[in-house]
């Protein structure tokens, strides 16, 4: 359901080598592959420590002066999930192929571990962070599409407030959850999350706004329609009266395929037949299209790191 885990900056017992294996893992576990280069300003390698929802992986980290860059081949080498990042002293620089960012106390950051690009801490840092699968969004209406990078003010912005309030609270309450209050709140977090993606987006007046629009429309009808079996780009293109080939438009206009978005839509459901029902595994994998339990087993495993087993057992509310 929940777990705690600490690395200490500091500790006789651990190597200088075991430290920072362990932070090194931690990072690649906790947020995204990164090849990090610590500056060596100022010795050691932090510490962490994780308040999970479920799913949701929430950690607090005490971070050194570091730097760190992700390239194209580790972004494609995992699944996708997006990261939330908020600063609670000291500054971190996210430099993007486009723009650089500056993370300082009061912003929120939701970053797609698709994205590409370096990170500079110039002095020690504390943040907390959130990755959550972007399986764990699908059933959420987040617009158009989930951003790369996507900065808001939580001064200015009510949803990012909101969600800085939510997790300030999970310190003094997550001990005290049972396993449905947890599916409750990691589901509260999510609508958050997808609020404020689906806020961010802008009315597009130019002629591609209609892909924006065929994109959720496209996505509505593969989530009513995936325990009917296979999904082919002809049939949402007969069912919208649109060319396959705009189809494809309208999902590569999000940096998305067709195929990644209904896998993501059954293993969201499967996920949460696990969680909320008794029902077997091979039952679970036949209802939302996958070929077999060991098929549902390898794409689960994927996505969570677990088995469905395995998940059932820690985040099983039926």
């Amino acid at each position: 359901m929940t777990q705690t885990q600490t690395i200490p900056e500091v500790s006789p017992a651990i190597s200088h080598e075991e430290r920072d294996f362990r932070w090194r893992m931690a990072i690649h576990d906790r947020l995204a592959s990164l090849k990090l280069k610590p500056t060596n300003r100022i010795q050691g390698y932090g510490s962490h420590q994780a308040r999970d929802i479920g799913d949701l992986l929430i950690t607090d980290w005490r971070c050194p002066d570091l730097e760190g860059v992700r390239g194209k081949t580790m972004a494609d080498k995992e699944a996708e999930s997006v990261v939330l990042f908020m600063v609670t002293t000291g500054r971190q620089i996210v430099q993007t192929p486009t723009e650089t960012l500056v993370l300082r106390p009061g912003a929120l950051l939701l970053m797609s571990t698709r994205a590409t690009g370096s990170v500079v801490i110039p002095d020690k840092v504390r943040k907390r962070t959130v990755r959550v699968p972007l399986t764990a969004l699908a059933p959420y209406d987040t617009g158009p599409g989930v951003p790369d990078f996507l900065c808001l003010d939580t001064s200015a912005n009510p949803l990012a407030r909101l969600t800085q309030d939510f997790l300030s609270g999970v310190d003094a309450q997550l001990g005290q959850m049972s396993p449905l209050d947890v599916e409750a709140g990691r589901n509260a977090l999510l609508v958050l999350i997808a609020g404020m993606i689906r806020s961010s987006h802008t009315p597009d007046v130019s002629e591609t706004d209609f892909l924006p629009f065929l994109r959720q429309e496209l996505e509505n009808w593969i989530a009513g329609h995936l325990s009917e079996g296979a999904i082919r780009v002809r049939d949402l293109a007969v069912a919208h009266n649109v060319a396959p080939r705009t189809v494809h438009r309208a999902f590569a206009a999000t940096g998305d395929t067709m195929g990644a978005v209904v896998r993501a839509h059954r293993l969201a459901a499967a996920r949460n037949d696990l969680v909320h029902t008794s029902a077997s595994v091979a039952a679970i994998a036949h209802r939302w299209g996958f070929c077999d339990a060991s098929h549902l087993g390898r794409e689960f495993r994927r996505e969570f790191s677990m088995s469905p087993g395995d998940y059932r057992a820690a985040h099983g509310i039926a």
